[in-house]
């Protein structure tokens, strides 16, 4: 029993065994199989990838073909490719690079996208009869250069043959210029040697003329000195005779008439003298006119003759200084023989109303008998003429809160100011100038008729001599009051 499971044991190896070798050698022709088929199959996958690249490579050129003969379009990119395209068919790359030299015949004009070869020949054809018809025209304008070059030398040779004419007039004309230079080089030569004897002699009369010069000049500086000295004394002495300190008086009283109401004075027409001038009364015995009292002002009514004058008293004295025979009269608006000129600003401004009162100051002036020589205007300008003959410039005054004022009137005035001290004209407020024409006023008038006041007519004297009443009439009681105004307004 033992031997025989021993000898199925063996027979089963065995056949265990012949199946693992048929196994294995089944696989073994299966690999082999399987390998022999891979490879197969890579080979024919190789040969697909090529007919592919090839059949691209053909559709390529095809493509570049057809462009070439004028169908299709390429991208820009193909275009710049075909000059420097290398696809390994040495036919193909020489036909691309003949093509890129045949498109050069295209001009920069012609867009790359039309340039192929069935394009190209109407394309020479058309340069070609371009350039035909610019070598017609450059061939008829060689033509016409050439005549007028022709005509040109013609001129030319002419105008050589005339220069070489001239040239040899120009050579004798020449050789006689010389021969008369060299003559007028003698002469000028005769004359430098003459004159640099004269040109000593004059330096030496213009040394001697130089010192007498410079001594005449000594003296002229010397006279100058002197003459400034002079002026400048008689400046002064001039701004104190205009000044408003009246220091003489032009007239006096000769005859007093109506118990003093009218008097006669010894100026008259020969004195310029004309009615409306108003004169201040001074005591007889007065010695200093310019502290003298004014007693009584009176104004011109009537002139009478040469040197006689009527006038009537508007300001009356004091009963204790009444008018006498030789007493004093003088005006500052009126000087013998000649009219008193007066200049005036353009600040005046009597009754404080930011007004200026210019028109109505200068009519006043002219009421007492004055000339307005001049009206001033705030930018340099006048109405007349400012020189030495006028006796005052009259000025406004400057408006309260002087900084506040206006920097170019202020300036104005500072430069009339200067220019009427180099003229030697004194220089008054319009206050001073008001006070001075005050007795002009209609106050001091005497109206008639229906507007006559009992004032203005004082009573007849008595006849009995050398009594004074001693009470007066009630007429009479308003006398001081106005001999003291007219004191006011007159007293310098």
């Amino acid at each position: 029993m033992a031997a025989r499971d021993d000898s199925v044991i063996r027979g089963s190896l065995i056949a265990c065994l012949i199946f693992l070798v048929l196994s294995l050698a089944l696989n073994f022709f299966l690999y082999q199989w399987g390998s022999t088929s891979s490879q197969t199959a890579d080979a024919a996958k190789g040969q697909l990838s090529t007919a592919r690249g090839e059949l691209q490579t053909m559709q390529s050129q095809a493509t570049m073909m057809k462009f070439m003969l004028g169908v299709g379009n390429l991208t820009e990119a193909q275009i710049e490719q075909l000059s420097t395209s290398t696809g390994g068919d040495p036919d193909m790359d020489t036909i691309e690079q003949q093509f890129v030299r045949n498109m050069s015949y295209f001009g920069e004009e012609v867009d790359k996208q039309n340039q192929n070869y069935p394009a190209l020949p109407e394309f020479l054809v058309n340069a070609i009869r371009s350039r035909n018809v610019q070598y017609s025209q450059a061939r008829e304008e060689a033509t016409t250069i050439r005549t007028q070059a022709d005509a040109e030398v013609d001129l030319a040779r002419k105008a050589q043959s005339q220069a070489e004419s001239d040239k040899d007039k120009a050579n004798k004309k020449l050789e006689e210029e010389q021969s008369k230079f060299a003559e007028d080089r003698e002469t000028m030569q005769l004359a430098s040697a003459e004159n640099h004897d004269t040109l000593l002699r004059t330096s030496q009369e213009l040394n001697i003329a130089r010192k007498r010069l410079k001594t005449n000049m000594a003296d002229f500086e010397k006279r100058e000195n002197t003459l400034l000295s002079t002026i400048n004394t008689q400046l002064i002495e001039l701004q104190k005779l205009r000044s408003d300190n009246f220091e003489s008086t032009q007239g006096q009283i000769v005859y007093v008439v109506r118990d003093g109401n009218v008097v006669n004075i010894n100026l008259g027409s020969a004195d310029n003298l004309h009615a409306g001038v108003t004169f201040g009364v001074i005591d007889a015995d007065e010695t200093r006119l310019q502290d003298a009292k004014v007693k009584a002002t009176i104004q011109v009514t009537k002139v009478l003759g040469q040197h006689r004058a009527e006038a009537r008293v508007v300001a009356r004295p004091e009963i204790r200084y009444p008018i006498i025979d030789g007493d004093q009269i003088y005006s500052p608006f009126w000087a013998p023989g000649r009219r008193v000129k007066i200049a005036l600003g353009w600040n005046i401004d009597l009754d404080d109303d930011a007004r200026p009162d210019t028109d109505a100051v200068a009519s006043m002036v002219r009421a007492a008998g004055a000339e307005v020589a001049a009206i001033m205007n705030p930018d340099g300008s006048s109405e007349g003429k400012l020189d030495s003959s006028v006796r005052f410039l009259v000025l406004g005054e400057s408006p309260e809160g002087a900084e506040e004022a206006d920097s170019a009137d202020v300036i104005a005035i500072s430069k009339l100011k200067t220019q009427a001290k180099e003229l030697g004209v004194t220089v008054i407020p319009a206050w001073k100038l008001q006070a001075y024409l005050r007795t002009i006023d209609d106050s001091l008038t005497t109206p008639l008729g229906s507007a006559v006041r009992g004032r203005d007519f004082a009573p007849e004297a008595s006849d009995a001599a050398g009594s004074i009443p001693n009470s007066l009439p009630g007429f009479f009681k308003d006398v001081d009051e106005r001999q003291q105004q007219g004191n006011n307004i007159l007293a310098p």
